[in-house]
């Protein structure tokens, strides 16, 4: 089995773009699930237990539309990311070992 091709300027920037998409991608999933945790189950605990007014519970529908909203960022990014991972195979001539 031949050894790793040599890493070039082209590949250097694409496995940066790589990083940045996952860690991108990281967060908006802890921002997805810290907002739909809370437009699911914090708010409307609040309001059951009349902590928050009733009026509050048509502000969890709208932050649940917003965590979907994170949700669909975070798909179309990886789907992005895919394509960024290609670099790999320039690299790399294998993907197991």
């Amino acid at each position: 089995m031949p050894d790793p091709s040599a890493i070039g300027s082209f590949e250097w920037s694409e496995l940066g773009k790589l990083l940045h998409n996952l860690w991108f991608y990281l967060a908006l999933i802890v921002v997805f699930a810290f907002t739909m945790l809370t437009a699911l189950a914090i708010i409307p605990s609040l309001v059951s237990t009349r902590q928050l007014p009733a009026a509050a519970s048509h502000f969890s529908f709208t932050l649940a539309l917003a965590a979907l909203a994170f949700l669909g960022l975070g798909i179309t990014l990886m789907i992005y990311t895919e394509n960024v991972a290609r670099v790999l195979g320039r690299i790399y001539d294998r993907w197991w070992i």
